[in-house]
């Protein structure tokens, strides 16, 4: 009786050693077969969602680095706009992607802003993206209609304390930190006007249906250096190099703008690391391009690192710092 007992005991052990000897073989080959996957990564094209209209400052920064990625990845860059909700639309496709590296999202500062704006957000901007690489970091400037009477900073600002909701503020998509922001540091009263995209507002301004906007030189500089814009203000602590003539919001007596615009590129969570790096390194070839740097300096943009722990930092401290500033200005999130 007992030799039976020990001959099942053995047979036990011997069919238990197999399945684990077969399961391990099989996680092994698995394993093998994504490492080869990774490590052959780009092989069919990737898709670069921006989520907003054609014709705006990220669709041109986008579509510059999906040509300039497209050669260095050896591996063709799509660009599709998918605009919509203040860049929801765009993003929340990217979140609910495949995390294989081949459908990406490029980003500004109003990806970790838009949350304090609406309630039913259908993800969540730091834990359902894997951040991949900063591009550009630029400060933010109050720009006005060349129709606009009041022809200089000073002027304009006299103009909106003597008016209530008299002036007129463009504000692409649901909300805009930097106008809260401005509107609680100068204690003015102004018309927020919403629109669905920095392009479509920028048609207003250019027209003089509305008076100001305070928006960066990426979408703004080639109007203001024809003319049909005037930069009246700049945020931040210093005077921007390429508009030293325009004077900071500090200088004009308003303190606390502090703000910066920044556009980045992110995927879906759980991204591999492989994929990342892999992006990183080629996002440090291009922001290495003489082309690529004096394209990005013409809008005001200073060239960002492009390692990811920076973009993350990024994402995650700018998310913070919107929410504390919606509970000191008392935002309440729209449905």
């Amino acid at each position: 009786m007992q030799n039976l007992i020990f001959r099942s005991q053995t047979f036990l052990s011997k069919r238990k050693f197999a399945q684990a000897f077969f399961l391990i073989a099989s996680l092994s080959c698995v394993n093998l077969v994504l490492a080869q996957s990774l490590s052959d990564y780009p092989n069919k094209p990737i898709k670069l969602v921006i989520p907003f209209p054609a014709g705006g400052s990220s669709d041109g920064i986008g579509r510059q680095v999906a040509d300039k990625l497209s050669g260095v990845l050896k591996q063709t860059v799509v660009v599709e706009n998918k605009g919509g909700a203040g860049g929801i639309i765009g993003a929340d496709a990217v979140a609910k992607s495949a995390p294989d590296g081949y459908t990406l999202v490029l980003v500004d500062v109003f990806h970790t802003s838009t949350p304090i704006y609406t309630r039913k957000m259908p993800y969540n901007a730091v834990k359902d993206f894997t951040p991949v690489s900063l591009i550009g970091r630029s400060p933010a400037f109050l720009v006005a209609s060349a129709t606009f009477e009041q022809k200089t900073a000073k002027d304009t600002l006299a103009f909106a304390k003597a008016n209530p909701q008299k002036l007129t503020m463009a504000i692409a998509g649901t909300g805009s930190v930097v106008v809260d922001l401005f509107k609680a540091r100068s204690g003015l009263d102004f018309m927020s006007v919403p629109y669905k995209g920095s392009s479509p507002a920028m048609i207003d301004l250019i027209s003089g249906q509305v008076n100001v906007m305070i928006t960066t030189m990426a979408s703004a500089g080639t109007h203001v250096k024809s003319g049909k814009l005037r930069a009246l203000a700049v945020t931040g602590t210093k005077r921007n190099a390429d508009f030293s003539d325009i004077p900071t919001f500090a200088e004009l007596g308003i303190q606390g703008m502090d703000y910066e615009q920044w556009f980045g590129i992110m995927g879906p969570a759980n991204l591999p690391k492989l994929i990342v790096d892999k992006l990183a390194n080629a996002m440090e070839q291009v922001l290495r391009m003489p082309d690529v740097r004096e394209r990005l300096a013409g809008m005001a943009l200073e060239v960002a690192s492009p390692a990811p722990d920076e973009m993350r930092r990024k994402v995650e401290g700018d998310a913070a710092r919107w929410v504390k500033l919606a509970q000191e200005l008392d935002i309440k999130p729209i449905d």
